[in-house]
C-alpha cells in the first residue's frame, strides 16, 4: 500500500493516525496512467459497483480526490439533476462522482433516469476533460454503451466476512468481457480480475460532511423533467455513428462486415451503411475526438 496526499492530511483528521492516507500500490499505478492521459485531450469515465453499505462511496472518494486534490465536496451529486449542472459548471480536468443514493431509492426507474444523463452529458464530459465516478449497485444495470465504450474500468467492491474494504479491478478489455459473459446471471466470476486489493475507511472529504450532504439532497430532490427522451435519442445515435465510423476507419478490424457491427450496437444494417456514408461525406461531422472508446 502506498501513502498518498501526505502534506494534505496530518494526522487527526478524519480517521488519521498518519499523515496522508493508503492506496493500493497497482491501484495507484492505473490512476497515475489516467492523470497523465488525461491531459492529451481524453476523458475518463470510471465506475465503481457493490452491495449497499459496501464502501463504494468512501472508495470513490479516494479515487476522486486522488486524480483531482481541488476536488470538492460539491462535486458528489446524487440525482441526475444535480449531475448535470455540476458537469457544466465544472472546469477542465475536475472530478465529479455521481452517486447511488437515488438510485437506492427505487429501482428500474431511478437507473434509466442515470444512464440517460450519463448518456446525455458525454460529449460535455469529453470537452471539458473530466474525471466522472459513477457509484451505483451493479454494472450490469449500466447502460451498454457506457459500460462497454465509454467506461475506462471497473471496481468491484464488496465485504469478507462481513469486513469491508475489499474490491476487485477490472480493466477496459476485461469489462467488456464480464458485460458481455456475466451479464445475465449479474455473473461477477465470468471474468478473472485483473487485479485485488482493499481499502481504508478514510473519507478526503469528511465523513460526517458527506453524509449530511446525502441526506440534505435527497429530502430536498424532486424529480424534474430532465431529459427528453428525444434528447437521449439523438446523443444515442451520435454515439454510434462515431462508433460505427470508428470501426470502419480502423484496419485489421472484426467488424467490417456491416451485420456484425449492427447487432453489436443494436441497429440496423441499413443504418450502419447510412453512418458509413455520412462519414465518408464528412468526416471532421463525426467529431471523433469525441469518441473515446480505445
Amino acid at each position: 500500500m502506498a501513502r498518498v496526499y501526505t502534506k494534505l492530511f496530518p494526522p487527526g483528521y478524519s480517521t488519521n493516525k498518519l499523515h496522508g492516507f493508503y492506496m493500493n500500490d497497482i491501484m495507484k499505478k492505473n490512476l497515475d496512467l489516467a492523470r497523465r492521459t488525461i491531459k492529451k485531450d481524453w476523458d475518463m469515465v470510471y465506475l465503481i459497483d457493490g452491495a449497499e453499505g459496501s464502501g463504494k462511496s468512501v472508495l470513490a472518494q479516494q479515487i476522486g480526490f486522488y486524480c483531482a486534490p481541488r476536488m470538492k465536496l460539491k462535486n458528489i451529486v446524487f440525482n441526475p439533476d444535480d449531475f448535470r449542472k455540476r458537469v457544466l459548471d465544472s472546469g477542465k480536468y475536475d472530478c465529479v462522482i455521481f452517486d447511488e443514493a437515488y438510485a437506492g431509492l427505487s429501482s428500474r426507474k431511478a437507473m434509466s433516469d442515470i444512464n440517460k444523463g450519463l448518456v446525455a452529458m458525454l460529449t460535455e464530459i469529453r470537452q471539458k476533460n473530466l474525471f466522472i465516478i459513477v457509484v451505483l449497485p451493479s454494472f450490469f444495470d449500466m447502460d451498454k454503451y457506457v459500460a462497454l465504450w465509454r467506461s475506462r474500468f471497473l471496481v468491484h467492491v464488496f465485504a469478507h466476512k462481513f469486513r469491508r474494504g475489499y474490491f476487485t479491478f477490472y480493466n477496459f478489455n476485461k469489462k467488456k468481457r464480464m458485460y458481455i459473459l456475466g451479464k445475465k446471471y449479474y455473473n461477477y466470476r465470468a471474468v478473472i480480475p485483473s487485479f485485488r486489493g482493499s481499502f481504508t475507511d478514510f473519507y478526503p472529504l469528511g465523513k460526517e460532511k458527506y453524509k449530511k450532504l446525502k441526506a440534505d439532497s435527497l429530502k430536498a430532490y424532486k424529480p424534474e423533467e430532465g431529459f427528453s427522451s428525444y434528447d437521449v435519442k439523438l446523443a444515442l445515435i451520435a454515439y454510434k455513428k462515431q462508433v460505427a465510423w470508428r470501426f470502419r476507419s480502423m484496419r485489421g478490424m472484426a467488424f467490417n462486415n456491416s451485420k456484425d457491427l449492427a447487432k453489436l450496437l443494436g441497429c440496423s444494417d441499413d443504418s450502419i451503411r447510412e453512418y458509413w456514408k455520412q462519414g465518408l461525406k464528412d468526416p471532421k461531422n463525426l467529431k471523433m475526438k469525441d469518441i473515446g472508446i480505445g
